[in-house]
């Protein structure tokens, strides 16, 4: 039986016991931008937020791109969120190739050069691209200035959450 027909048969199991609380209207208290990468399907328990509580929204290399904002704005301006957590992490893909490695890469597999999308957002350090993503989030102008935007690191290898503080947010206050 494949994955998906087992998560089937799962379903049919477990909808008897569906909460169907979960049709309410959602009141998440934080939005978390993260890497779509498997290893952190549990980064809401170890951080121990209830699902509730969170919009967590997940791309790889946990970049702050147009569709990115779009859901943050939904989360913001209708759901009410007033806190953002950008988390990055250790190990990640995105370390694996420059743009250019990665689109001839593609070309390879593919045998066509393709104009869409126009940028992965690769990166060679993460403490670097998450305090990026976060200064990108916190200049955008339909973010409010009120909304509290902290970027991590998550590391893999210790389950250890570091808060990076972006360089250029830290030139500003000393100012």
């Amino acid at each position: 039986m494949s994955l998906i027909e087992r998560a089937i048969a799962a379903n049919r199991k477990n909808a008897v016991h569906h909460d169907p609380s979960l049709a309410n209207k959602p009141a998440p208290k934080v939005a978390i931008l993260t890497c779509m990468d498997p290893r952190l399907n549990q980064l809401l328990e170890w951080l121990d937020i209830k699902p509730a509580d969170a919009d967590v929204i997940r791309n790889v290399g946990t970049a702050a791109t147009e569709d990115v904002v779009r859901s943050l704005m939904f989360s913001i301006h209708v759901l009410g969120v007033r806190e953002i957590m950008v988390v990055g992490h250790t190990g990640c893909g995105m370390e694996m190739f420059s743009e250019d490695d990665f689109e001839k890469h593609l070309h390879k597999q593919c045998g066509v050069w393709a104009v869409a999308p126009d940028k992965f957002h690769f990166y060679t350090d993460v403490n670097g691209a998450t305090q990026k993503q976060v200064l990108k989030l916190r200049s955008h102008p339909w973010i409010p200035s009120d909304v509290v935007i902290r970027g991590f690191v998550f590391d893999l290898s210790t389950g250890e959450l570091r808060e990076v503080t972006p360089k250029e947010a830290n030139n500003r206050l000393a100012a």
